[in-house]
C-alpha cells in the first residue's frame, strides 16, 4: 500500500510540474498545497519553488521554508546522510541488516534566494534575507542577510549592502 501511495504522489507531483509551463501562479498555489501533502513544513509562501527542485524522501517533515523563498533550478535539499555506515565498517562495526543514516532538519528562513544548482546537506540553517549563489554546498549555520557562494559555502557579503549598491545603480528590471 505505500509504493502505491507513493507512486500516486510521483506522478501527482509530475502533473502539477506541466502546470509551470503556462501558469506559473497557479503551479506554486498546487505545489504549496502538494508540499504540504507530503510533509514538508512551509510557513509561508514561498514565491518559486522550480519544478527540478530535489526533496530529500526521507526528510519531507525535516524541511521547513519560509514566507517569499525562491528555490532555483536543480537545487538539491538533502536531509539525510547515509555515509555513517561507511565510517562504522571502517571501524570495524558489523552493519548487515540496515544501513545506519543521520537526518537532520533543514530550515530555509523568509525571504531567501537559492540559485541553481545548490545543494542544502543535513542540518543546515539559513537565514532570512539570504542570497546563495549558484552551485553553492551549503552546511551549517548561515546568518541573516548574507551572501554565500562557492563549495564549500563561504559568506562573501551582506545583502542589505550588495541591495544598497544596487538600487544606487539602478541597473535592475521589473518584470
Amino acid at each position: 500500500m505505500h509504493k502505491i501511495i507513493k507512486v500516486f504522489y510521483v506522478v501527482l507531483r509530475n502533473l502539477i510540474k506541466v502546470v509551470d509551463g503556462f501558469s506559473p501562479r497557479r503551479y506554486m498555489k498546487l505545489y504549496n498545497w502538494y508540499l504540504k501533502k507530503i510533509g514538508v513544513d512551509l510557513y509561508g509562501y514561498p514565491r518559486f519553488i522550480h519544478p527540478t527542485v530535489y526533496f530529500d524522501g526521507k526528510g519531507y517533515k525535516n524541511t521547513h521554508i519560509g514566507e517569499n523563498v525562491v528555490l532555483s533550478k536543480n537545487v538539491l535539499i538533502l536531509n539525510h546522510d547515509y555515509s555513517i555506515t561507511c565510517g562504522l565498517r571502517s571501524i570495524g562495526k558489523k552493519v548487515v541488516d540496515n544501513e545506519a543514516y543521520w537526518l537532520r532538519d533543514i530550515y530555509i528562513g523568509n525571504n531567501v534566494f537559492v540559485g541553481a544548482n545548490v545543494s542544502i546537506l543535513p542540518g543546515t540553517t539559513i537565514g532570512d534575507n539570504c542570497i546563495v549563489g549558484t552551485g553553492a554546498v551549503i552546511k551549517g549555520i548561515i546568518p541573516e542577510n548574507s551572501i554565500v557562494i562557492g563549495n564549500p559555502a563561504k559568506i562573501v557579503g551582506k545583502t542589505t549592502e550588495w541591495a544598497t549598491k544596487k538600487e544606487e545603480k539602478a541597473d535592475y528590471l521589473f518584470e
